[in-house]
């Protein structure tokens, strides 16, 4: 009797302690499924991009060139001469004729997946600086600048859905229709007062791509490319892009990426055509909230 009394006793001490343990290795279990990238239940994403001084100022790359009427290439080994005073002449042709670093860095992306359905916005933005300067003549140095801004929003839909029989992996490829928009800006003044070149390309052109997704556990891998303009010779964009998602909890993850975007467009500015070529690839860091 004293022997199952000291017995039944020890197990009602130790029983709190066994229950507490199994119920935190369930609330461990929890949130780690709730990590998982491969549970249904949040189909909003939103990314905030993140600045670190100096990141893509060093990776990042972009090379512009402007091209004029007046036949200067920047493959061209000769230089053009300066214009005589009070002549603009080669100006156009004389800006960009060099490769440049650009710093630029993913604006805010949105998107929304539901069954086979997506939906999203993003872009880039980013601008070469006072570095670019020549002299324009004996007395006067020219100093160019150029911004851009990209945004591209498309809709998809799922041609695949294949997932493992133990349902850790997943892979998806959405077929999509949408379109890029451009905005740019192109000036350049006269130490630093007058302004002698000040245009605007920006134009619109519908774009069609595949992405892929890949899903295991908490990382999820989206790798995208894209063809804008249809081979209208004077106005089109291609755009490649890959991107590492880790997820910390229920709604909140990691992004590492690289994204390259090459564009072309010709226009004309007092009465000249030139032609913009740019390509900017570099990396992308940012977090991702998901709803």
């Amino acid at each position: 009797m004293i022997k199952s009394f000291l017995l039944l006793s020890c197990l009602i001490l130790i029983a709190p302690g066994i229950l507490g343990a199994q119920d935190t290795h369930t609330r461990k279990e929890i949130k780690e499924q709730q990590a998982n990238f491969l549970l249904p239940g949040s189909p909003w994403t939103f990314e905030v991009p993140l600045w670190i001084p100096g990141y893509a100022g060093s990776f990042a790359y972009g090379d512009i060139s402007i091209e004029g009427e007046d036949g200067f290439d920047p493959g061209d080994p000769v230089q053009p001469i300066e214009p005589p005073d009070g002549v603009i002449g080669k100006i156009i042709s004389r800006i960009f004729t060099d490769e440049w670093y650009l710093k630029f860095f993913f604006l805010s992306k949105a998107a929304y997946e539901n069954n086979r359905f997506i939906v999203q916005a993003d872009g880039l933005t980013g601008s070469v600086g006072e570095s670019i300067k020549f002299n324009y003549n004996n007395s006067e140095i020219v100093k160019a600048h150029y911004r851009t801004t990209n945004i591209r929003l498309f809709g998809g839909y799922k041609f695949v859905n294949a997932v493992s029989k133990g349902e850790k992996f997943r892979y998806e490829l959405f077929g999509y229709f949408g379109a890029r928009m451009h905005f740019n800006k192109i000036s350049a003044g006269l130490d630093g007062s007058t302004s002698i070149l000040d245009i605007s390309p920006s134009w619109a052109e519908p774009i069609i791509g595949i992405q892929n997704q890949f899903t295991w556990k908490r990382w999820y891998v989206v790798a995208q490319g894209d063809y804008g303009g249809y081979l209208i010779n004077s106005k089109y964009s291609g755009q490649l892009s890959g991107s590492v998602y880790y997820r910390f909890g229920k709604r909140i993850s990691a992004k590492l990426g690289w994204n390259h975007l090459a564009l072309n467009h010709k226009g004309s500015f007092l009465k000249e055509e030139y032609h913009v070529k740019a390509t900017f690839s570099g990396p992308s860091a940012g977090v991702a909230f998901n709803f």
